[in-house]
């Protein structure tokens, strides 16, 4: 009978959408079981050296670290090692002092931490997540390289170069060069001495991003 036909139609229509629910469903499911229980972003940045970075992902296990396993289980085990990390601090000199900022998202938490620590083993977030001297070598990005001319001042405008690039200038036979300081502020390279004639070579970064830099002698 027609209305007979008219109600099947109806419970197979029914059933079909139920069914495309239940398979929405999973895959949703799915996606969220794909998604990583961490994905971390290390950049370490030193004026003298240059910038790092490392990438690490859990649940999977992923990322360009030596021992992605080994550094989740660290993490699962001690998260504040990326969400509160403990600098360690030492004398050292001009390759020592790192600036690192963690980014990205921890149990579906956003991250975001920045601590100031010498390069070492004794830092416990470098010694868990294996990321010594040798593997920071290893994660060394390339340096943006900006040359300026002896007797000039020349502006970078925002962007153009960050922290710890270099700027370079040749003056009077030397070679002058420099990381762009990671704070807003001034440093400077210089030659002299007795009976020469002293050159310096000056960078800013200023408070809007830009950098300044000035290439000539003495206290020019």
């Amino acid at each position: 009978m027609p209305g007979q036909r008219r109600i099947v139609t109806a419970l197979r229509f029914g059933a079909l959408i139920g069914l495309l629910l239940v398979v929405a469903s999973l895959v949703g499911c799915g996606d969220r079981a794909a998604d990583p229980s961490a994905r971390l972003t290390i950049l370490a940045v030193n004026t003298s050296v240059g910038r790092a970075a490392f990438h690490l992902e859990c649940a999977p296990d992923a990322g360009d670290l030596a021992n992605p396993a080994r550094a989740c289980a660290a993490i699962a085990a001690q998260p504040e090692l990326v969400t509160s990390p403990k600098p360690f601090t030492c004398i050292g000199g001009r390759f020592s002092w790192w600036e690192i900022t963690i980014t990205g998202r921890l149990r579906g938490h956003a991250v975001r931490t920045h601590t100031s620590t010498c390069w070492t083993p004794q830092m416990a977030m470098i010694d868990r997540l294996g990321i010594g001297w040798q593997s920071l070598q290893a994660h060394l990005l390339a340096r943006r390289h900006e040359t300026i001319m002896p007797g000039t001042r020349r502006t970078f405008l925002a962007g153009l170069l960050r922290p710890a690039d270099l700027i370079t200038c040749r003056i009077l036979g030397h070679k002058l060069e420099d990381g762009v300081p990671i704070e807003f502020a001034t440093t400077s390279v210089g030659y002299g001495g007795r009976n020469v004639i002293s050159v310096v070579l000056r960078i800013t970064h200023e408070p809007d991003g830009s950098v300044t830099a000035s290439c000539g002698k003495g206290n020019a």
